[in-house]
């Protein structure tokens, strides 16, 4: 077998780490003694000490004051470890994934482990939700050495930004972190002492080889000649995933299905989408529902709404949350409510909203990420004496019979099949709190008083079981972009106008925190690009904030941002035919990372055609060269629909049109039904002079060139809302 060098082969027969093998040979080359020449070696006082303090982004700042001498992810931090002849080790995490803080923990924990760390490497940690390229880059290495995506990871690295060897850690356990990073340690190191220049030289090799695979998958997409139709497979496929005896929904994962509950919703009432297709996708999202709702995924104590789950079923959340993923399951949930009639559904979208607001929300007024410590998954949960113990015995009664409790503990074997939470339980409410009073035979108000006291007890209980924890305050763009969009959402299902004024009002701080000039920054405060410069995904993000608050306000500035963001956004990322996610002046490996399929999040790809179909439609479109780029959808989404369920709902609402062309004396009773509408998947556009659109009249253009006019906001919400009951 072909391996770069002896290190990799090593690696390799211990299942530690390797590269995809490339053409240089398993046999190691004498060394050239006037290459090994020793050269002058200068060690940077940088390098002597932690050097994150005064860099921004939760994950970073909470490790500056580690007893590892971390560096930030800089073009500096390079060339220092190029000056004292070291190694980069890097470990890629992300903030959302709170896993890594035991991992490095166990790093820093250990006295050899960290004089090795500090002595023969230059340890580089990165944020790979900030350095977004680089969080991609970690699926790509994980498949080279056949090892699903998990991180943190670990990576040895040359000063030249190419990869050498890398590992996941699969496990946070201190003891196994440090064995992981010793035998590893002790093969990387003396490969490098041994020869420098042959790992310099090879790892240099094995990344352009990594180049040109990656250069090649674009050459290989097979774009589909008729999306139309192809969406509409793609979607009959999603909603078979579905099985509503076994209750499971294949190919998802552990996620909250946020993004595949928004497409079926979307689909099952959408004009001119085929009935059948649409009765099915209706359905699945009922169903859906129906399993979530309920279920301990929704905490009925804070609101909040947890990112995944562990095992098989919701029974039994991870109990990680973070606000991005709240923001999402909001708009998600409040579309699957406009769908099928939900009052359950928007009940919790609403309640998701006050929690992202109570736990994330920053001082100036801003949202951050959420970065939480781990916690003991028994923290969480109940036996039926505390509840009885901490409540009056109604109080108690009833929540015990609601969220289903037992003494034994109500999470089912497949779930807990070892007992590992014997006589623990989850709870979730499914009802809406309305529901439960006229159960009761209450009035609203008393039972709402009521269960806010006795939720109130047992969140106080928790809490002390938790312990006091840092609060992220840390201002975020891409948190506080997706909080705009849950609020506008909000506002088009309420009519509640306070959710109006908190979208325009979080819109305009986005704006002057985070927007230099004609650019996008991940943080307020200022920082290296390479670690706080917007990605492409950023630019799409906001872009669809930006058109959402467009949307509910008929503010032409929004629209004139829009055009500035798209056309930055082009000179940025466009380039050599590929949807480039991170700006040259912050790219510190030569790889042509994009971002096609939906891995931590929503993808540029994806994001970028739904904002595109939207501009193009408003008469604003892209730049050619990145409207391109953003329109096709390849045939790889047929095969992996969950993976892909932004760029399918792009191709939706491209190919089933649904477009209000609007007068410019709209009556204002009209003009707050258009704004009431659902804000992405409804275009809005004003009528042109040749249109010859009658005074008062709202233009509904549909598929197959079909229009209908409407003249009041019944007619307008009868033609385009969902009927559930149908």
């Amino acid at each position: 077998m072909n391996a770069r060098f002896s290190l990799v082969s090593a690696l390799v027969a211990m299942m530690v780490c390797a590269l995809v093998p490339a053409t240089s040979s398993c046999r190691k080359p004498p060394s050239d003694p006037q290459t090994a020449a020793a050269k002058a070696v200068v060690v940077a006082p940088e390098l002597l000490r932690n050097s994150l303090s005064g860099l921004p982004g939760s994950l970073l700042q909470a490790h500056a004051s580690s007893p590892v001498h971390w560096q930030p992810w800089t073009p500096e931090t390079m060339a220092r470890a190029k000056e004292a002849s070291r190694l980069v080790f890097m470990v890629v995490a992300m903030p959302q994934q709170p896993g890594f803080q035991k991992v490095l923990a166990g790093l820093s924990s250990d006295p050899e482990t960290l004089d090795a760390l500090n002595r023969s490497y230059v340890p580089v940690l990165v944020d790979g939700d900030a350095s977004r390229e680089i969080g991609l880059l970690t699926a790509d290495l994980c498949a080279e050495i056949k090892r699903p995506l998990q991180l943190p990871l670990f990576v040895w690295m040359t000063y030249e930004g190419n990869p050498v060897a890398w590992i996941p850690v699969t496990s946070p356990d201190a003891k196994g972190v440090r064995d992981l990073f010793n035998q590893s340690h002790n093969m990387v190191s003396k490969m490098w002492e041994d020869d420098p220049s042959y790992v310099l030289k090879n790892s240099t090799l094995d990344n352009t080889n990594r180049r040109e695979r990656i250069q090649q998958r674009k050459v290989s997409k097979v774009m589909s000649e008729q999306p139309a139709t192809d969406v509409v497979r793609s979607l009959r496929q999603l909603a078979s995933l579905y099985d509503p005896y076994s209750r499971s929904f294949d190919e998802t994962g552990g996620l909250f299905p946020a993004s595949a509950l928004e497409l079926l919703s979307v689909a099952s009432s959408r004009p001119g989408f085929p009935a059948d297709a649409r009765a099915r996708c209706l359905a699945t999202t009922r169903e859906l529902l129906a399993d979530l709702l309920p279920s301990p995924m929704f905490d009925p104590l804070d609101g909040g709404v947890f990112s995944s789950r562990r095992g098989a079923a919701w029974a039994l959340p991870s109990f990680v949350r973070d606000c991005p993923s709240q923001a999402r399951v909001a708009v998600a949930l409040i579309e699957a409510h406009r769908a099928t009639g939900n009052a359950l559904a928007l009940e919790k979208a609403l309640a998701v909203i006050r929690f992202a607001e109570n736990q994330y929300a920053t001082p100036e007024g801003l949202f951050a990420v959420g970065l939480s410590a781990e916690t003991k998954p028994e923290s969480w949960m109940w036996n039926v004496e505390e509840i009885r113990k901490e409540l009056p015995a109604a109080d108690a009664d009833w929540w015990i019979q609601a969220a289903s409790l037992k003494g034994l503990g109500n999470l089912p074997s497949e779930v807990d099949p070892r007992r590992e939470f014997f006589r623990c339980n989850t709870i979730g409410l499914g009802r809406t709190l309305a529901e439960y009073a006229a159960e009761r035979g209450v009035p609203a108000a008393d039972f709402q008083r009521s269960f806010d006291a006795s939720r109130g007890k047992l969140l106080d209980v928790r809490n002390r079981r938790l312990g006091t924890s840092t609060r992220d305050l840390v201002a975020h763009a891409g948190a506080s972009l997706r909080m705009v969009s849950a609020y506008a959402a909000a506002f088009s299902v309420t009519g509640d106008e306070a959710y109006r004024t908190k979208a325009v009002a979080l819109l305009n701080k986005c704006r002057d925190a985070f927007a230099k000039g004609p650019k996008l920054q991940l943080f307020a405060q200022a920082s290296p690009p390479s670690i706080g410069a917007g990605r492409a995904f950023l630019y799409a993000l906001a872009l669809q904030s930006v058109l959402d608050v467009a949307a509910i306000t008929s503010d032409e500035k929004w629209l004139v941002w829009s055009e500035d963001l798209a056309t930055t956004a082009a000179e940025l990322f466009t380039g050599n035919g590929f949807l480039k996610e991170c700006p040259d002046d912050a790219r510190l490996i030569d790889l042509p990372v994009t971002d096609l399929v939906m891995l931590f999040d929503d993808s540029t790809a994806g994001l970028v055609s739904a904002v595109e179909s939207r501009l193009a439609e408003l008469g604003r479109p892209l730049v050619r060269s990145f409207s391109e780029l953003a329109t096709p959808m390849p045939t790889y989404t047929l095969d992996r629909p969950v993976l892909h369920t932004d760029l399918l709902q792009a191709t939706l609402i491209r190919h089933y049109r649904l477009t209000l062309v609007l007068p410019p004396d709209l009556p204002q009773d009209l003009r707050s039904a258009v704004e009431r509408l659902p804000v992405r998947t409804v275009q809005r556009r004003p009528a042109k002079p040749d249109e010859n659109l009658p005074p008062g009249t709202v233009r509904i253009l549909l598929s197959a060139d079909r229009s209908v006019d409407a003249t009041t906001p019944e007619m307008l919400r009868q033609a385009l809302l969902p009927q559930p009951d149908r």
